[in-house]
């Protein structure tokens, strides 16, 4: 019943071609849909019958047609390329994100710019040396010092506030890190229970899987490897993240001083993720990941003049070159754009408060009045000036009161930031500010030396700058460095995306779908069930012609 047999080649046409055409209107379903990649329909020949054989070879039947498979149309060299780019274009965006957030707060400022409280400042202090007798100029320059430190702390706790808004997206940086692991380990479990039998490949699930992939590429540096089975293991910073059995995920241990996070792996006794004090290059795949660009942009502390200092002061004892002050710098602090801007712009504050605070106690000889007062104090450590434990001030073998000196290890003795305030006595008599010689005549020469100390040169950005700048230069200096580094991060994050996104086009060429190709296979498999139905039509026709007509 050889007849019989051929309804069969028929049918296998009729079902081959309705799943081709059930896949291609799931291609077409899925035209917009985020990491669908469009499925090819693979038929082939069923077994052939074996019914005789000739001199020279079998006598087979066909038995039809089958789909062989239902293939994704990807290129997995592409897809490493993409997310390799995808990760350095992130990293960079980060980088540049964070820089320009942090140039921010130097703009408006409750509607003055800094530049504005500097120039005050200055113009205070220009009246008053024009006649540093008066009482209106010295109340003038202590309102004008007030506003320049409230200004001051105002932008230094913004970039503290702001290191502490990266340190917060480090955390939900590693949480979905984590939770992508997890949903990489479930889809792997999905993927090979479904192709276990090798009838069903699991392709919606290799595209979620897929989708997380890339998303994950763009938080770390990641490699990953396909076993056999359909199992993806992953790798992040060369350590492994996602096992065939197990998620290694990310943990994090928190500074007890700052509260900033830092990932470390547990299962690898608590080491930690990322290793910043490497140099950021491609050659060196250091350059990969939007989680660590946001842990370099936010540092390890806050910063602040002392991290320059203690630096320059180790290169004028003979104890560093200035090379390796500088490299110590650009690893320690230079890496952090926060961290950077506070160091240099806390050394603009001390600046100008140690010139100001040492011109007006520049004669601090022993007197029956005591030492002059100072205009900004420490809050940790109010005194200027040693005292016994009867509380006089002890005076050196001249005759010289002996300061309290910065201790760079004692936060309480510098003058920063975020350890100034007005003195109160002055701020509740002006007069103490003393522009009299010993004789009681107006001191003009202490006035003019302030004057002329705020053009001379003082310090330079950081150790890895040459060239000493000025109080009136140094600010804008600083924020010309700032915006010299935009653009440079601006610059590279757009060239990283153009070449993410031009892989990614590539990629999108192989695996996206085009409504016309499927239209197309749409009417060939629709044609092609269509033959099958005529052709067991006429099976059909002959059949019935043999049975009744002939009656075979």
């Amino acid at each position: 019943m050889a007849g019989f047999g051929s309804l069969y080649v028929g049918v296998s046409g009729l079902r081959t071609s309705q799943d081709a055409l059930n896949t291609t209107a799931h291609n077409i379903a899925n035209v917009e849909t985020e990491g669908f990649v469009r499925q090819q329909v693979i038929q082939g020949d069923k077994m052939y019958a074996t019914i005789g054989y000739s001199a020279i070879s079998a006598q087979q039947v066909g038995l039809g047609v089958q789909i062989s498979d239902v293939r994704q149309v990807r290129d997995m060299f592409l897809d490493q390329e993409y997310r390799k780019e995808a990760g350095r274009s992130a990293f960079y965006q980060a980088c540049y994100e964070a820089s320009y957030e942090t140039e921010t707060f130097f703009q408006e400022l409750e509607g003055a710019t800094y530049q504005d409280a500097l120039k005050d400042l200055w113009n205070s202090i220009a009246e008053l040396s024009k006649t540093p007798e008066s009482k209106v100029n010295k109340e003038y320059m202590v309102l004008k010092a007030s506003e320049f430190l409230d200004r001051s702390a105002s932008i230094y706790n913004s970039l503290s506030e702001y290191q502490d808004n990266l340190n917060q997206q480090v955390l939900e940086k590693v949480n979905r890190i984590n939770e992508l692991g997890q949903t990489i380990k479930y889809y792997n479990d999905k993927i090979a229970g479904i192709e276990l039998g090798g009838v069903e490949e699991a392709n919606d699930y290799r595209d979620a899987r897929n989708l997380a992939l890339d998303e994950l590429a763009g938080l770390a540096n990641i490699s990953y490897t396909t076993d056999s089975q359909g199992y993806v293991t992953v790798k992040i910073e060369g350590s492994q993240f996602v096992n065939r059995d197990r998620v290694n995920e990310i943990s994090v241990s928190t500074d007890v001083v700052t509260g900033f996070y830092t990932p470390i792996w547990k299962h690898e006794g608590n080491s930690e993720v990322f290793d910043l004090s490497t140099k950021i290059s491609t050659e060196l795949d250091s350059n990969v990941g939007s989680l660590k660009a946001i842990m370099l942009a936010r540092g390890d502390r806050r910063a602040n003049y002392s991290d320059i200092a203690s630096l320059n002061q180790a290169v004028e004892n003979g104890n560093m070159t200035s090379e390796d002050a500088a490299k110590k710098y650009e690893e320690e602090t230079g890496y952090s754009v926060v961290m950077k801007m506070q160091a240099e712009f806390d050394q603009l504050v001390h600046g100008v408060v140690t010139m100001i605070n040492d011109t007006l106690c520049m004669d601090n000889y022993q007197s029956a009045d005591g030492p002059d007062a100072e205009l900004f104090i420490r809050i940790g450590e109010p005194e200027r000036y040693q005292k016994d434990a009867n509380g006089n001030y002890l005076v050196d073998a001249d005759g010289y009161y002996i300061e309290i000196e910065e201790d760079f290890k004692n936060y309480d003795t510098l003058y920063t930031t975020g350890n100034l305030m007005i003195n109160p006595a002055v701020m509740a008599n002006s007069g103490l500010l003393d522009f009299t010689t010993d004789t009681g005549a107006t001191d003009y020469n202490m006035a003019q030396m302030l004057v002329e100390q705020w053009d001379a040169a003082f310090a330079t950005l950081n150790p890895t700058e040459e060239g000493m700048m000025s109080f009136s230069t140094y600010y804008a200096g600083m924020t010309d460095s700032l915006s010299n580094l935009i653009y440079v991060y601006e610059g590279i994050a757009d060239g990283q995306e153009a070449m993410a996104n031009s892989t990614n086009s590539k990629r999108q060429q192989v695996m996206g779908v085009s409504s016309d190709e499927e239209l197309t296979n749409m009417i060939r498999f629709q044609n092609a069930y269509n033959a099958s139905s005529r052709y067991i039509n006429v099976v059909d026709e002959m059949l019935e012609h043999l049975l009744n007509t002939l009656g075979v």
